[in-house]
């Protein structure tokens, strides 16, 4: 399965030789000093904002605005990375303007920029407004008029209102063919900022962007406006540094806990990437609330790298036959057959997911340990179904592979994961995961084919099958044809998650919230056809921005 053929000592008398990966090395080692925030410089930050949070609470609240300034103020609050704070007025404001303000009919005197924004912060929320909004910019010939060419925020708020869009949405599918083609063309006549503005946009959208960078990225934008709030931007500033300071902290907390997993020597096969596997916890839950359930999820994601990588690149198949077996039985028995670095891997795992499981048993958490536990085990055997394909060199259908790969992907396990250690993930939520609804199985199917298109190039070396190969076998069509495929089957993939975050719905927004940024973060992370997170330089400039370099305030 891998280019790079090696011998490792087993525990027998012979040498197996076994295809390994030949993984880039940890960009970070010795680059993240430990860190201890400074208790004093902490509370003042804390009191400072506490009397920010009073001051912007005031003003979001304050009677005498127009519906599109209040919009507009709640924009800028969450596009700074502050709404956190707001969760509460935010969804009431937006709940009273939809109860009130249904019949978009009567609004054609608003611009295209502010009709898009209410139409994206409705959707956003799970608002399921008409994109008959839109109709007042539509020709007799039902496209988009051509006046609105010269408008180029109306255009740039409408391209972002475009990606909310869900099936049968066909104004917006024409919206962001539009504007794409209106904003490319445009750029060079626009000034320095609103040039910036467009570029990024077209690169990153807004509703697929990681909420943390995004905020850090706005930040930057916000500061350079003239007409802008400073006390608001004063709050994004500081309230960015202090969830860095927590970050920072709790990232030194990942690297000495896999340091104390002895990794390097223990697991040598494997990917070190500790501080990536936390930078994906901060991308899919960031507030500060989640603190637990981010640790929890960084840790299991390292410890599924770890797995992976023995299936996909150690193993042989009588090994992990072995390892399945026991994973489904969830003991011991049978890793004294296993190789030194299989054994003190599985070993690794039993005794993190005990630790785990007692800790839960305390807060009579079993029902959510229980679940976690058994999406171990189908993880495992799904991963061995692959194996099984790639190292006898046989090419699975490829509704085979993505029904077997939206599971080895993780997000079920990383989700089940952070579950533990969400009070609202109550056994109601947990029984609904279990049932693969559309949007936990879109999240995961979505995963698996950003993943293989980022990393088809490196596997493609390797001799390993991916969404890619599969497609192009059972279609008879070319690497080129079967990667636009994929990003169509992509783009639509965010329909349906779109949609399944729109109300009425029985699982807390949080939780659509936190599957809606694992798939962000892998939009983000898998760009330009390369897999971030096994080739760490392409996310270097995230990482850095969320947890690397404070914010200076």
């Amino acid at each position: 399965m891998a280019s790079t053929q090696a011998s490792f000592h087993s525990n027998s008398l012979q040498e197996t030789v076994r295809p390994l990966a030949a993984f880039p090395e940890n960009i970070w080692a010795d680059r993240i000093a430990p860190f201890t925030p400074d208790k004093e410089e902490h509370e003042m930050y804390e009191r400072e904002i506490e009397m920010l949070k009073a001051e912007v609470n005031s003003m979001l609240l304050a009677t005498g605005k127009t519906m599109m300034e209040r919009f507009d103020f709640i924009d800028k609050i969450e596009r700074l990375g502050v709404s956190h704070h707001f969760d509460i007025e935010i969804e009431n404001q937006l709940q009273e303007f939809f109860n009130v303000y249904t019949n978009f009919g009567e609004y054609s005197a608003y611009d295209l920029s502010s009709a898009a924004l209410q139409f994206r912060l409705f959707r956003q929320h799970g608002f399921n407004v008409s994109c008959g909004i839109f109709d007042q910019f539509i020709d007799a010939e039902g496209k988009f008029k051509e006046s609105l060419c010269n408008d180029t925020r109306g255009l740039l708020s409408l391209y972002e209102a475009s990606h909310v869009r869900t099936h049968g949405d066909e104004i917006l599918e024409e919206a962001l063919a539009f504007t794409t083609t209106h904003l490319t063309s445009g750029g060079p006549h626009l000034d320095y900022t609103l040039a910036k503005q467009v570029k990024y946009a077209l690169e990153q959208p807004l509703h697929k962007g990681i909420p943390r960078y995004e905020a850090w990225h706005y930040i930057s934008i916000y500061g350079e406006d003239e007409s802008n709030n400073k006390l608001l931007l004063r709050l994004a500033k500081l309230g960015y540094h202090l969830l860095q300071m927590s970050y920072k902290q709790e990232l030194c907390e990942i690297i000495s806990w896999g340091k104390g997993l002895e990794s390097v020597s223990k697991f040598p096969y494997a990917r070190d990437r500790f501080v990536e596997c936390y930078f994906w916890a901060v991308g899919t839950l960031y507030e500060p609330q989640h603190s637990l359930a981010r640790m929890t999820f960084a840790k299991v994601a390292a410890l599924i790298t770890m797995i992976d990588d023995i299936y996909d690149a150690y193993g042989t198949l009588d090994e992990l036959q072995i390892l399945t077996d026991s994973a489904e039985r969830w003991d011991s028995s049978g890793a004294d057959q296993l190789s030194d670095y299989i054994r003190a891997s599985y070993t690794t795992l039993l005794k993190f997911n005990k630790e785990v499981g007692e800790k839960l048993a305390k807060k009579q958490r079993t029902y959510a340990f229980d679940k976690y536990i058994e999406e171990w085990k189908q993880y495992m055997t799904t991963n061995l179904t692959q194996s099984r394909w790639f190292l006898k060199k046989e090419l699975p259908s490829f509704a085979d592979y993505i029904s077997n790969g939206a599971i080895t992907i993780g997000v079920y396990l990383t989700a089940s994961a952070a579950f533990l250690d969400m009070d609202n993930a109550s056994e109601d939520v947990i029984n609904w995961m279990s049932t693969m609804p559309k949007h936990m199985f879109a999240c995961s199917t979505h995963a698996r084919l950003i993943n293989d298109f980022g990393g088809h190039k490196f596997d493609k070396e390797r001799g390993s099958g991916t969404a890619l190969e599969c497609y192009m076998k059972d279609y008879n069509v070319s690497e080129e044809v079967a990667a636009k495929k994929i990003r169509e089957m992509c783009e639509d993939i965010w329909k349906v998650m779109n949609e399944e975050c729109l109300r009425p719905t029985p699982i807390p927004r949080d939780i659509l919230k936190m599957l809606l940024n694992i798939a962000r973060v892998g939009e983000t992370i898998n760009k330009h056809r390369i897999d971030g997170f096994t080739q760490p330089h392409a996310i270097e400039e995230f990482v850095r921005a969320m947890l690397v370099d404070f914010m200076s305030v």
